[in-house]
Formats: structure tokens, sequence, C-alpha cells
């Protein structure tokens, strides 16, 4: 292993400062980045003016807690780097501006055609808002993008499309990936995983989707598809899935199951309005909408319970559809989950959590990976 300089060490511990801005759920005061980072405050102040002085890290006052000397809060620079991060549904994008931090604003949406031509609206977007200070780009799409380029979205008859060419050569450095995995990142880094060392996410939409997290991070396979919780057959359908297995779990979840439930045609990311109103008919008391919720839900447990099994994991956090399903029927979701665990497993069956990030889990998660590819040696020794 090569020996690290002194140099080399310097540039490491800023990069460990800016993530640990970063990363904090709240503004960071020189003091306690120092506690967490683990050297001496002089060490810290140090660091802090070189970070400052490159247009990376501010300090400004605290709100006063009275007597004794006043402290700081380590914040964003002004001119300091953002990430762009765009979120790809099957029927709409929307793209955000996000910085050191976390701070995250929108700015700009849209429905596509449910083409690739939406590659040629998100360029347009991006060049559309950009400054000089765009650093990276992120995006969270609705499907498996094989090595990190290939993507695809059986449902929309999306096949090998290939990101790159997509994508074109005139866009920041960017990182795509599945949206699935990108909305358990952000549960683990902000919301509902944070400090779960093994952790199950599951984004619930058309269908269902998921990540494995170990440590607070995603994993990604051999060919970037891991995750692909909703192609396994846990709950024994025996209809084919658009992606071309028999039984696939997602058939069973979903915004797609409710329709197919009453009749209707699944696919191609329409239907989001008539799930909703699925709900709303199963609320006001509607059998035949209650019995749709129930069996989405029963089929959601099973899964979970099967794949507890398998996993072991401390806590299992939901988001889209998930929340809707928990609130509604937590104990039909943990009954059945409970009666696919093991036997030794039942007494202590993980979490269900409903996720805290929200409807914009992908969308954080992509402005995640978009700063794992600022917040690095290299980057800041360019940026330097």
């Amino acid at each position: 292993m090569p020996t690290m300089t002194s140099a080399d060490l310097r540039i490491h511990n800023q990069v460990r400062l800016l993530r640990a801005v970063h990363d904090a759920p709240e503004p960071l005061t020189r003091a306690s980045a120092a506690r967490r980072m683990a050297i001496g405050r002089n060490t810290a102040a140090a660091l802090v003016g070189e970070l400052e002085e490159a247009g990376l890290l501010h300090e400004v006052p605290a709100e006063s807690g009275g007597r004794g000397r006043p402290t700081t809060r380590l914040v964003p620079h002004p001119a300091g780097p953002i990430a762009f991060a765009a979120d790809v549904r099957e029927d709409s994008w929307t793209l955000a501006a996000i910085e050191l931090g976390g701070a995250m604003r929108v700015l700009d949406t849209g429905e596509h055609d449910r083409t690739p031509g939406v590659f040629a609206e998100i360029r347009e977007a991006v060049r559309r808002h950009a400054t000089g200070r765009l650093a990276a780009l992120g995006i969270a799409m609705a499907g498996p993008i094989r090595d990190g380029r290939r993507l695809h979205i059986s449902h929309l008859g999306w096949d090998e499309v290939d990101l790159d060419e997509q994508l074109g050569a005139d866009l920041p450095p960017t990182a795509a990936d599945n949206d699935a995995r990108l909305a358990g990142l952000a549960e683990a880094r902000r919301g509902a995983l944070r400090g779960v060392g093994t952790g199950l996410h599951f984004h619930i939409d058309f269908d269902i989707g998921g990540t494995l997290l170990l440590g607070g991070g995603a994993q990604r396979g051999a060919h970037n598809i891991a995750g692909e919780f909703g192609h396994m057959p846990l709950t024994g359908s025996p209809l084919r899935c658009m992606c071309g297995v028999q039984g696939c779990w997602s058939l069973d979840v979903g915004t797609n199951a409710l329709m197919r439930h009453f009749g209707e045609e699944p696919g191609y990311g329409a239907g989001r309005g008539f799930a909703r109103r699925v709900l709303e008919r199963a609320d006001d008391g509607d059998p035949e909408a209650a019995r749709a919720v129930d069996r989405n839900a029963a089929a959601l447990g099973r899964g979970l319970g099967a794949l507890a099994n398998a996993l072991d994991p401390e806590a299992i956090s939901l988001s889209g559809l998930g929340v809707d399903l928990l609130r509604r029927r937590r104990e039909r979701v943990e009954e059945a989950c409970r009666a696919g665990l093991m036997e030794f497993r039942r007494a202590e069956p993980p979490r269900i959590v409903e996720g805290t990030v929200g409807e914009i889990g992908p969308l954080r998660g992509a402005a995640e990976v978009a700063f794992d590819a600022i917040l690095t040696p290299e980057w800041l020794r360019r940026r330097l």
C-alpha cells in the first residue's frame, strides 16, 4: 500500500470534514466536527480555514445559547459545489439542486411520452438551470441498470437502452441507479434506516423494488442490478411477468396488482390515479376495493417474511404505496410476514417501518450518489 504523504493526509482529512458536514442531521460546530472525526480542535480549525479559503465551507454564528464563548456552525459556502438530481418516473420527471448538507430545492418537473425521448428533456433542463457551481448529476430510474449503463424497464418496453448514448457527453459527471435502491440509500443516510447495520428497503409504485443495505451502503451486485426482489417468486402467482419470469412477487404488490384485481390492463406506466381511487374506496367501506387492498397487503407481508428468513434484517422500511398499505393494513402486513418466518424467528420479527424521507426518496438518493462523486480526494485536488 502506498505511503500517505502529509499532503495526502491533509486532503484525506479535508474530505472527511466535508463528508461529516454533508452527512450530519444538523449543522455541525467546529468542536462537534472534531469529536466526530476524532481529531484535535486546532486541526479542525486549520481544516475549516483551508476549506473556507477554497470556497467549500463557511462558518456562520450559531444562535446564542447564553453565557460563554459564542460558537459557529459549519454550512455550505455560497460559492461551493452543488449537485443536480433527476428522478425519472415511468410517466414524469423531476430535477432538483442539492448543496453540501443535503438542502434541496426542485428546479423543474415535466411529463413525458414514456419513451427514451425523456432523456432529451432531462439534458435540456440541466442546461437551462446549470451554473458554474454544478459539479455532478445523479439520476434515479424506475428500472434496473445493468453494468451502470444498459437500462431495462419491461413494462415500458425499454430493453438495452444505452444511457451513455441517451445522456450524451455534455452533462457533468453522471451516476444513474435504480430508484428503489436510491430510495433505500436515502433512508439509510437521512431517514428511517439511519444507523441500522442490516436493513431492507422497498419502494412500491407500479410494482415493488428493493435493496439490501449493509452498514448504510446499498448493495449493487456483480453487474449493478442486485435487489430485483420483485422478480422473485415469493407469493406463488400463476401469472407471467413482463420481465419474462413466471410468478414474480411484483405481480401481487403495487398499483399494477390493484388494477389487475379490477380487470384493468396494467403496465406502461399508467394507473396511479386508479390506485388512489381504490384506496379511497376501501377507506369508504367498498368491499371489493377492501379485498384488493387486503390482497396487496398480505402479498407484501408474505414476501417480506421470506426475505427476512434469507437476509436477517434489523428493520425493513417502505416507501411509496408501501406507506399507504402499512397505514391502512399494518396488522395484515405484519401477520403475513410473521407467518412466513421460520418458527424460531417469530418471537422477534424485523421491525417494519414507514420510510421518513417520503416520496422524494429516489430523488434524495440520486443526490447522495452525485455527492459521492464530489466528496473524493480526486475531486478535491482538482478543486484546490
